[in-house]
């Protein structure tokens, strides 16, 4: 079961496809818009499937099992030997997070789930950078492999229940229109949804379904053929040049693409100049495997801080096509082989390497491996986490740890000061406040402060319902359960610490819900401690530096420092701060008090986590470095006086 009757002019497409991927993957100038690759890919895939199912289903020949095993046959051995080899490669060069972040995005790739695995980790604020990941371009693999999956078993069900596939097209318009519907409704609401889903992608590869049932049998004349080819590409390179990553994206946007690649489809054209050149066809004819390699290329070019300057960024992508060329020469083409063994036995092989596959990644992804670590780098390392109940601190990460239970558990943790005579303290907030953990342990015991830290994912101070997280967590439970236990018992406590995540807060617009606890806070004659975010970067900075660390890398925290996160957080914190200077007996704790002017924890370690949290060590550091500050002794005599007093 294979198509016939080879088009030149879809390989040149093919190749067209790659080169924009691969140019926009390394950040060539001109390219900002060259993930629409995916988008002709899409296309071309749903043409050629549907011209097998629906040649094989009129000539009543059609198997569902020889369906999917020629899928399996061409896709799998080359994403296989792939996962192979960054496996190895992984071994010697991956710090243990890393490792068994990869075996656990192997396993969903070989599955053919990442897409589904990609999208669930978009939301996680301790998400590493997705450019981060050396198998984040499977998402698009998944995406066609589930599309393979459903789309035949539909066209089999709707030639069974009509006896045939009379209207067939008429089906394919409904479901396509009803797919691009619905992406173009979800793109504005949740982007990464419409980006990695089956359901807001499948109207491109239906599309491409749409050309081949309604343009099989028409032939164009030259002239036609020429038009619709050269606004074909019009309409592709008009897009590269109109769109960037700053698109919506796919939405409405990618009409564009998608309209401009089915033009070429149905121009037809094997004579033409744009898809005929020998460079262009070989290109085509290895752009699976080279997509596959060119952004591990890209990834490790980033892992092991090589500057992105001229002659490596060509090498990378001449190492990016030789290796994707191999790739085809001998691994793609093993197929020919493969298929000719009994039926059978490649289906028992293949859920055979799935299996090992699975239980080998589920072990990686334990914890990475770590006995490959050497004992100076675990020990180094160790203190770089979230301050958590996992390991000893009060942040009641139930995003991370869905075995917690939502209730009064998540009020049990205790820092500071243990005599009976303390003062009480509560600090409230988001993850933002559950880094502050050890912070507030270490100047709690200087103050004589008893701190009950009472703080959950996305839960910023605020006794409304609002919520910059997904509503329908265990989280959002946990937040309305803290926030009523805050609004019930807040005159038990001589001192609240409010910390909150306030870029989010403000760029979600939900900074009034803050400016209301204020408010009520003063009606109540507490004190109030207001705690400033720390240096926001755009990546993770401790893996950064444990990548520099396991490679013996120069780590350089400037590189970093400039960045959009950085700048957005500007005016939310100029927002916060004047709520809070409306409101007296409140007390600010600003950047310059918390933390170091060049946002290291000490002279070795940067303070920051994931790019926005506190690491344990960058926790317990900052409350040193505020120690020696002026605002220290100002936060003593805050405590120390009676509510209702200006504070210094």
């Amino acid at each position: 079961m294979s198509v016939t009757n080879f088009r030149s002019d879809i390989n040149g497409l093919r190749a067209y496809a790659v080169i924009f991927v691969v140019l926009f993957h390394f950040q060539i100038t001109g390219f900002a818009a060259g993930f629409l690759g995916v988008d002709i890919f899409f296309v071309i895939s749903g043409y050629l499937m549907t011209k097998i199912i629906l040649e094989n289903l009129q000539k009543q020949r059609f198997s569902l099992s020889d369906f999917y095993l020629a899928r399996i046959t061409r896709i799998f051995p080359a994403l296989l030997f792939l996962v192979l080899v960054l496996t190895i490669i992984g071994w010697f060069i991956f710090i243990p997070e890393d490792y068994k972040r990869f075996a656990k995005d192997a396993r969903y790739s070989l599955m053919f789930l990442s897409n589904n695995l990609y999208y669930a980790q978009a939301g996680d604020y301790f998400a590493i950078d997705a450019h981060e990941k050396a198998l984040l371009h499977t998402w698009s693999l998944s995406v066609e492999w589930q599309f393979y999956l459903l789309f035949p078993v539909l066209l089999v069900l709707y030639y069974k229940l009509n006896k045939g596939l009379k209207h067939v097209g008429i089906f394919l318009g409904i479901l396509c229109v009803a797919s691009l519907g619905y992406c173009i409704y979800l793109t504005p609401k949740d982007t990464m949804y419409a980006f990695f889903k089956l359901l807001t992608r499948a109207w491109e590869l239906i599309a491409g379904g749409l050309v081949y049932y309604y343009f099989k049998d028409v032939q164009l004349s030259s002239t036609l053929k020429k038009l619709s080819e050269r606004a074909g590409f019009l309409l592709i390179l008009g897009s590269l040049a109109l769109l960037n990553q700053n698109t919506p994206w796919p939405g409405s946007a990618a009409l564009l693409p998608v309209a401009g690649t089915m033009l070429i489809l149905i121009a037809n054209r094997q004579d033409s100049w744009f898809t005929r050149l020998t460079v262009i066809q070989n290109i085509g004819s290895a752009s699976y495997s080279i997509y596959l390699w060119h952004w591990p290329v890209a990834f490790l070019l980033n892992y092991f801080f090589i500057p992105h300057q001229f002659f490596n960024l060509g090498l990378a992508l001449i190492l990016s096509f030789i290796l994707g060329w191999l790739s085809y020469k001998y691994i793609e083409s093993s197929r020919r082989f493969v298929q000719q063994w009994d039926k059978k036995k490649l289906y028992v092989l293949f859920f055979a390497i799935i299996a090992v596959a699975y239980f080998s990644y589920k072990y990686i992804s334990q914890d990475g491996v770590q006995t490959r670590a050497s004992h100076t780098y675990l020990a180094s390392a160790e203190p770089i986490q979230m301050p958590s109940t996992s390991n000893g601190w009060c942040f009641y990460d139930l995003k991370t740890h869905p075995d917690l239970a939502v209730g009064t558990q998540g009020l049990s943790c205790y820092v500071g000061s243990k005599a009976p005579e303390a003062q009480k303290a509560l600090l409230f907030g988001d993850s933002f406040a559950g880094h502050n953990s050890p912070f507030w342990d270490t100047i709690g015991k200087k103050l004589d402060l008893k701190v009950q830290t009472v703080s959950t994912n996305w839960c910023y101070p605020s006794l409304n319902d609002k919520f910059t997280g997904d509503r329908l967590s265990a989280s959002y439970q946990q937040c309305l359960f803290n926030r009523n236990f805050l609004a019930h018992h807040m005159d038990q406590y001589d001192v609240l610490i409010f910390a909150g995540r306030w870029s989010d807060i403000v760029g979600q617009s939900q900074q009034q819900g803050f400016a209301e606890l204020l408010a009520i806070a003063e009606q109540h004659h507490k004190k109030v401690i207001v705690m400033s975010e720390p240096y926001a970067f755009n990546k993770n900075i401790s893996l950064l530096f444990k990548r520099a660390l396991w490679l013996d890398r120069d780590f350089n925290l400037n590189n970093y420092l400039d960045n959009i996160k950085a700048r957005q957080q500007v005016q939310a914190t100029a927002i916060i701060n004047d709520i809070v200077y409306k409101h007296k007996n409140t007390l600010l704790l600003t950047r310059s008090d918390l933390f170091t002017p060049d946002h290291m924890a000490n002279r070795n370690t940067p303070y920051s986590l994931d790019g926005r949290h506190l690491s344990i060590i960058g926790s317990l550091e900052s409350a040193r470095y505020f120690e020696h500050q002026p605002k220290y002794q100002h936060l003593r005599q805050f405590v120390a006086q009676p509510a209702l007093v200006k504070s210094p």
